[in-house]
């Protein structure tokens, strides 16, 4: 088609017949009918031999039209592709039609030996052309599927022009690849790239890149039940119970702290202290009964941590107060066993962690 303008009408485009409908009527849906109507009813005859002849006619006319094409295409000597092709192509057609007419012998025992040695010298060939491509790729090259195109054009070829879009061709491309694909050596490569980079000196400008903690990799409804287990405040979004527990256990780690020694003491103060608590804390009293007084402290409470969270997050190098991670103080949290909720949430995330991927880009 891309070189003749001829197109191949499908069959079912040709001889396709409606199927009928049970009230009679042609439907949508286009049945193609045996051979043996297309060959022997007069209503196909002509255009079945039409189509039969299509191959053919269709073989010859690029013959044609390669031949002058070949013709003019030099080669050597003052020889062309045309002689090219009858002194090397056509003996190698006609030497396979033999083959496939004739068959040929095959030594069993021989095959196995060279069957064997070729495997041999496609992993040598394999691993020679990885460590060529590390040079380029780093660890990529040595997860990299040699059996998919996509794979070795976008390496090979990425950036060069596509001749039918005329655009520029894929730089990189991330493959998602199963984790029994890869190599024991590529995660090992992988796991020194990613050591590397970390250690690696933040450029002027750069920006900071976020810590993140156990918090982080917490469904809504683990965070929800610590909030429980701790007193705090459940509603709200994902980043906001996060916010809110940091800052409960930054609190709680402070020796300086007194808001953390009164929190579950609230309901067994009185009335009048909890409104001098509140007026401390320029909160309003007026009109309030218990109920809400304490509802309002704890409100407090749970701004109060959600700031010093913040403040943990970026705390001043030159502060003499000893900083502890959000990690160690989870940990900490845990070794009193006075939480097992806080044990199992916990449990579940290093078990996560230490799991391999099922995927890896």
């Amino acid at each position: 088609e891309d070189l003749l303008g001829q197109r191949k009408v499908p069959m079912k485009e040709i001889f396709g017949e409606a199927r009928l409908r049970k009230d009679g009527s042609e439907g949508a849906i286009i049945d193609l009918p045996p051979i043996e109507r297309l060959q022997r009813e007069p209503k196909y005859r002509e255009n079945f031999i039409r189509y039969s002849a299509f191959d053919a006619k269709s073989t010859y006319n690029l013959y044609m039209f390669l031949k002058d094409k070949l013709l003019n295409m030099s080669w050597v000597q003052n020889m062309n592709l045309m002689d090219y092709y009858h002194m090397h192509m056509r003996p190698f057609g006609e030497l396979l039609t033999d083959l496939e007419r004739r068959g040929m012998l095959v030594a069993k025992d021989y095959l196995a030996d060279v069957e064997q040695q070729a495997r041999e010298d496609r992993e040598r060939h394999v691993q020679a052309f990885r460590q060529w491509a590390f040079k380029y790729l780093g660890a990529d090259a040595l997860a990299m599927n040699l059996a998919s195109s996509v794979q070795l054009t976008t390496f090979l070829f990425g950036g060069s022009m596509n001749m039918k879009t005329k655009e520029p061709t894929e730089v990189e491309k991330v493959f998602k690849t199963p984790r029994a694909d890869i190599s024991d050596e590529a995660m090992e490569a992988y796991r020194e790239r990613d050591a590397q980079l970390k250690a690696l000196p933040r450029e002027d400008g750069q920006e900071d890149v976020p810590e993140t903690d156990e918090f982080d990799e917490m469904k809504a409804g683990d965070l929800k039940i610590l909030c429980k287990e701790y007193g705090l405040k459940v509603s709200g979004k994902k980043a906001e119970l996060q916010q809110r527990l940091r800052g409960h256990f930054q609190l709680m780690a402070s020796s300086d702290s007194a808001s953390d020694s009164v929190i579950d003491d609230y309901k067994s103060m009185t009335v009048q202290d909890l409104r001098d608590a509140c007026i401390a804390r320029s909160i309003e009293t007026k009109g309030k009964k218990k109920n809400d007084l304490i509802k309002d402290l704890r409100e407090d409470d749970s701004y109060a941590r959600e700031i010093s969270a913040e403040i943990m997050k970026n705390p001043q190098k030159d502060s003499s107060a000893t900083y502890r991670t959000i990690s160690e103080l989870l940990e900490e949290a845990v070794d009193t066993g006075e939480n097992d909720a806080l044990k199992t949430i916990l449990a579940g995330i290093r078990e996560k962690n230490a799991a391999e991927p099922k995927y890896v880009d």
